[in-house]
């Protein structure tokens, strides 16, 4: 199979994943709750050379209705009525306002902007994994002399922001006891990013992906 199918593959890979981290519809729970949705994510990981096959733990299914996923992603996310778990990748970050900024600096050299009608910051993690996704497809179009630097500002917005706030949110929902699908979906980002970072920063093209920036974002 051509890399640039591994790419698309990749890309919807990040847009699923954008999307069931997004306020949960109706549809979301229908999906989840018959079992569509995680054979879908499976389904895209199998196409990765460089994924590992998602242990049932991290595979999102459902039994919620709609309004119990709605109702539990407000008070994780939304309004926290205990530990919050912000959906903001720089929540974890020493300095958030850097964070942002250096999300928006990488933005901005890919030729994107985040929509003001949006009302989201740059650190909004569906936005982060949708730009996660304009990347992959970018590298799969690329020539290969232009491919590597795609490949790194993937890598690093996986390594610097996605993976951190990741590990984090994974233990504070555990220790929420919080319900089990996003659990499995921030599992599932975890994995997938890690598994992609350790393939980027490994060189698997000849060219190692090295750090486009400076230190990386302790967890606390």
């Amino acid at each position: 199979m051509p890399e640039e199918a591994f790419d698309g593959a990749e890309a919807r890979l990040y847009a699923i994943l954008a999307e069931v981290i997004s306020f949960p519809t109706d549809e979301l729970a229908e999906v989840a709750g018959s079992g569509l949705l995680a054979a879908m994510i499976e389904a895209v990981v199998s196409e990765l050379p460089w994924a590992p096959a998602l242990p049932l733990a991290c595979r999102p299914e459902s039994p919620a209705s709609p309004a119990q996923l709605e109702s539990e992603y407000i008070c994780l996310f939304d309004v926290p009525d205990r530990l919050p778990a912000p959906l903001y990748t720089g929540v974890y970050a020493p300095r958030r306002r850097d964070a942002m900024e250096e999300l928006l600096r990488t933005y901005r050299h890919f030729g994107v902007t985040v929509s003001e009608d949006a009302h989201d910051l740059p650190d909004f993690v569906p936005t982060v994994l949708e730009f996660l996704s304009l990347l992959s497809t970018g590298a799969g179009a690329a020539s290969p002399a232009v491919r590597p630097a795609w490949e790194r500002a993937l890598a690093d917005v996986l390594e610097r922001h996605v993976c951190p706030w990741a590990k984090e949110t994974a233990s504070r929902l555990a220790r929420r006891d919080a319900l089990p699908f996003y659990q499995q979906v921030i599992q599932s980002i975890s994995v997938v990013g890690n598994a992609r970072l350790a393939d980027l920063r490994s060189g698997h093209n000849g060219t190692p992906a090295n750090s486009l920036s400076g230190a990386q974002f302790p967890s606390r």
